[in-house]
């Protein structure tokens, strides 16, 4: 296990026929969903789940979506999406990302999101910028150097073996 393991967090993922395009290749929108999800386990992992989030009325906010693609993922490719919180105010959180393709062995891709946190003022008004209002310490244990992340070499943390059945 790297030190990695212990401040990020990561899902595995096969390529379906769906998240291609008409050249068997993923199509760039689902980075975007990946990148959701990876959150979803971060924030679980990290032990506040996103549900949990919503129903405090903690609402975070996509504000900046980056995306950079390093090689082809394929239709059946097998990914490792990561994901690290790398800055967490009072008022926004960032997280990289990077998808390694464990088929062949590349980085596929790296980005970056910049979320905001919005607040509703009244019931039924429109939401507003808001401030974070979610317990932080345990988050705050696990930033990380977004360079560092990025520059971490393809493989610089070993998955478990996964079996999809």
């Amino acid at each position: 296990m790297s030190r990695w393991d212990d401040v990020t967090a990561h899902f595995e993922h096969r390529v379906t026929f769906s998240e291609t395009d008409g050249l068997g290749f993923v199509h760039h929108k689902n980075a975007a969903v990946w990148f959701e999800q990876a959150r979803e386990v971060f924030f679980r992992r990290f032990g506040t789940p996103a549900a949990d989030l919503l129903k405090q009325g903690a609402y975070l906010a996509m504000r900046q979506l980056n995306v950079r693609y390093e090689s082809f993922i394929a239709y059946d490719d097998h990914l490792s999406v990561r994901v690290a919180l790398t800055k967490l105010g009072r008022v926004a959180c960032d997280f990289h990302y990077r998808v390694e393709n464990l088929t062949t062995g590349k980085l596929a891709a790296r980005g970056h999101t910049n979320l905001v946190a919005v607040e509703e003022k009244v019931r039924g008004e429109p939401l507003a910028l808001g401030r974070i209002r979610f317990d932080r310490a345990p988050f705050e244990k696990v930033l990380v150097d977004a360079d560092e992340f990025f520059d971490a070499p393809t493989g610089a943390w070993k998955p478990p073996r996964w079996d999809p059945e």
